[in-house]
């Protein structure tokens, strides 16, 4: 074997090793309240520009398993029955309430209602404030 062979068996070994290592990490860690709520901001944010720049309008529905998105009808009402896009199922002990009853219309014109939601499990409260245009989040005190 060439030193050259060897250089290259150790670099997989070592990718192989370090791809080990950080799966190992990934599937140890459990999906925080706070990484939730920033992965909703962003689905949020995302749906909006979709229907935006689809010419199309989208609802934020939730459930208790979750929450997603699905198309509205030209008439602003959710048809029954309508697959939803994306789907999100929160992780088990997680809760998320909102202001105001679903669905959530995101206008085509970029302009949405106002929303409030707050994300919690065990004693970590996090909420996400959406303007209409964009989406923040913060912690918030435990009750």
């Amino acid at each position: 074997m060439t030193l050259v062979e060897m250089l290259v068996v150790l670099a997989i070994i070592g990718v192989a090793a370090g791809g080990v290592t950080l799966g190992i990490g990934a599937a140890t860690r459990a999906p925080s309240v706070e990484s939730e709520a920033r992965r909703f901001a962003n689905r949020l944010e995302a749906a909006a520009d979709d229907a935006m720049l689809g010419d199309r309008m989208v609802a934020l529905t939730v459930d208790d398993s979750g929450y997603g998105f699905v198309k509205v009808a030209s008439d602003g009402q959710v048809p029954q029955g309508t697959p939803k896009l994306d789907h999100h199922v929160l992780p088990g002990g997680m809760a998320m309430m909102l202001d105001q009853r679903p669905p959530l219309v995101l206008g085509v014109d970029g302009v949405s209602k106002p929303l409030t939601a707050v994300l919690t499990s065990g004693g970590q409260q996090w909420t996400v404030r959406y303007d209409g245009l964009t989406a923040t989040v913060a912690q918030s005190e435990g009750r």
